[in-house]
């Protein structure tokens, strides 16, 4: 039985199931090169089939992601809606309608949608799964449901135990947050909301500070740690004044007395508090306003999880959606005492939502007796070296390749001179986190690094750290792990933790540089064999457990695909050399004196 998992919204995606497995896995933006890419994932689709060798009429089930039949054609259609409510404030204060930012983004949105659609823009759902001929075939799930399910079923496996799984985004089917508890393979929804949520209040955030809403969230986080904390306290209350819980049920979101009316995304009554919002917030400085959002959204994550053990004693939690993309959120969950088990959904924004669908499909087509899903490994795309012989051709005069019998060997040592080392190996990642087969690699304890790389490729805002990957059998050497995140062991970068100050300077490249924390990406040898044998490899040479690694992309790109993806950005970039499965790429003469 072959299942289809679709996502439709921000960061289309598909998957594909083979009976209890996953074993495909993409996003839209991967194959179209514009990051985010929402819509329907026909070439993701497509990518499956095609890498499994099967055809659509193998197909058993389509699950969908979501009820809407709306089918976005680019990022403008969800950048408009912010771009509208503030053109408004700001014709209503100044006379003006849009930003020039606005009206750039526009353009350039424009631009890109209208790209290979000329006949797309009046397209459904529904005319989509047509042209397929798949109409038939097809389920559709709640939107929070479906983050519900990839949480529980993917990490907890839907078994006899009970679990609690929280859910919160910008909003999907009406929703912007909902709980559940897991328990005998089924989900049971004990909570909803469809207020302005936290989240829906970071991305507003995010968008007023010069941002992109629902992409660029974590450049805030990144950037919180710099602000003073008095001055974040007067920040964080000033916009308490838009987020709160229902005085009769903790697990329930809802706006404060003031803007009771108020459901997301819908009527007048939510432009008054956006333009309030606009209004209180205009004189805070940028990084006071970042730190107390942050801080405002650490705390409410803290109280909603305490209040869901507390009213149903429950103490194992599973999170997921795009709030929990907030990895210093889930840090002090994790350090709760009451919360005895935590995970988290890796990338848990709506792109995969598709993992939820697909196993909300199998729990409702699956026969008796037939096992659980079984969810692992989360580099489910296509091969790096998928498209090496083309790659030869199209590049012969520009690089070199060369064979190595050795190839983490090899990489070990370019590691331990000093360089920096572009891996595309294996199957790609999915999701928003580079975890080793599509990563930009370097040695983890020089500081220099961090701006040598950002010249070098990523570009990335000043106060934005990188990560490190560090062997799970040795992690609790350089960072301080939870009790209960001690058997999941945060393979895929949902958390942050403390850095042990007194091993801090062996992956100081690693930490955030003002609180000491790690988004650590801890490497299991069953899950990653090829990485951990490099990382097991380092560690042996210098005493370092870990590597820097960060997403093997150029600013404002999806990560790379294949190879003539990493060849194109290894030639634009500065990157000292590039490793597409056993074969390790340089520059020929000429294109390396370019760089000189």
């Amino acid at each position: 039985m072959y299942i289809l998992g679709i996502n439709t919204g921000l960061n289309s995606s598909a998957v594909i199931m083979k009976d209890n497995k996953v074993v495909f896995g993409i996003q839209e933006e991967r194959l179209s090169r514009i990051k985010n890419q929402p819509g329907f994932p026909g070439l993701a689709i497509k990518a499956g089939l095609e890498t499994l060798g099967i055809g659509i009429g193998d197909i058993s089930h389509v699950c969908i992601g979501g009820k809407s039949s709306k089918v976005a054609l680019s990022r403008q259609d969800d950048l408009g809606k912010f771009h509208q409510r503030y053109g408004e404030v700001k014709g209503k204060w100044f006379g003006e309608t849009e930003s020039v930012f606005a009206k750039f983004a526009k353009k350039g949105f424009r631009k890109l949608a209208s790209m290979g659609k000329e006949n797309d823009r009046e397209k459904f759902l529904e005319d989509y799964l047509d042209e397929l001929g798949i109409t038939g075939k097809t389920q559709r799930y709640d939107h929070h449901i479906c983050h519900a399910a990839s949480a529980y079923y993917g990490l907890a496996g839907g078994g006899k135990e009970k679990y609690l799984v929280f859910s919160m985004d910008g909003g999907g089917d009406a929703s912007t947050s909902a709980v559940f508890i897991g328990h005998d393979g089924k989900l049971d929804q004990i909570a909803s909301s469809d207020a302005f949520s936290p989240a829906c209040l970071y991305a507003h955030i995010t968008y007023i500070l010069g941002f992109l809403p629902h992409e660029h969230e974590y450049k805030l986080m990144g950037l919180a740690p710099y602000a003073q904390p008095k001055y974040a306290e007067v920040a964080r209350d000033i916009l308490y004044q838009f987020i709160g819980f229902d005085p009769d049920n903790p697990l329930v979101f809802t706006n404060t007395p003031e803007y009771s009316d108020v459901r997301n995304s819908r009527g007048a009554a939510k432009q008054r508090l956006v333009e309030d919002l606009f209004k209180s917030v205009l004189n805070l400085r940028f990084d006071t306003l970042a730190a107390g959002l942050q801080m405002l959204a650490e705390e409410v994550a803290v109280q909603w999880i305490k209040a869901g053990i507390e009213k149903t004693g429950i103490r194992k939690v599973l999170l997921s959606g795009g709030f929990f993309m907030n990895v210093k959120a889930n840090k002090l969950i994790s350090e709760l005492p009451g919360v005895e088990f935590v995970n988290c959904f890796p990338s848990c924004g709506d792109e995969t939502n598709a993992f939820g669908a697909a196993f909300l499909g199998y729990q409702q087509f699956k026969g008796d007796g037939s096992p659980a899903v079984e969810f692992k490994d989360f580099c489910l795309g296509v091969d790096g070296a998928y498209d090496i012989e083309q790659a030869k051709g199209k590049y012969t005069d520009k690089v070199v390749f060369r064979r190595s019998p050795n190839v983490n060997d090899e990489i070990v040592e370019m590691l331990v001179e000093r360089k920096i080392v572009a891996r595309c190996s294996g199957k790609m990642e999915f999701g928003a986190r580079a975890l080793g087969n599509r990563s930009i690699l370097a040695s983890p304890d020089d500081i220099r690094i961090i701006n040598k790389i950002n010249a070098a490729i990523k570009k990335r805002d000043f106060w934005m750290p990188f990560a490190p990957a560090i062997l799970r059998e040795k992690a609790e050497t350089l960072i301080n792990i939870p009790k209960s995140l001690k058997a999941s062991g945060s393979p895929y970068m949902m958390f942050t933790f403390q850095a042990i100050p007194e091993k801090s300077d062996k992956f100081l490249a690693g930490i955030h540089q003002s609180d000491k924390t790690a988004r650590a990406q801890i490497v299991d040898k069953d899950i990653y064999p090829d990485f951990h044998d490099i990382i097991a490899k380092f560690d042996k040479m210098t005493g370092i457990p870990s590597v820097l690694n960060t997403s093997f992309n150029l600013h404002g790109y999806p990560i790379v695909l294949g190879t003539c993806d990493a060849v194109d950005v290894f030639l634009n970039s500065e990157l000292d050399v590039l490793v597409v499965g056993d074969y390790v790429i340089t520059r020929t003469p000429a294109n390396n004196a370019n760089l000189s």
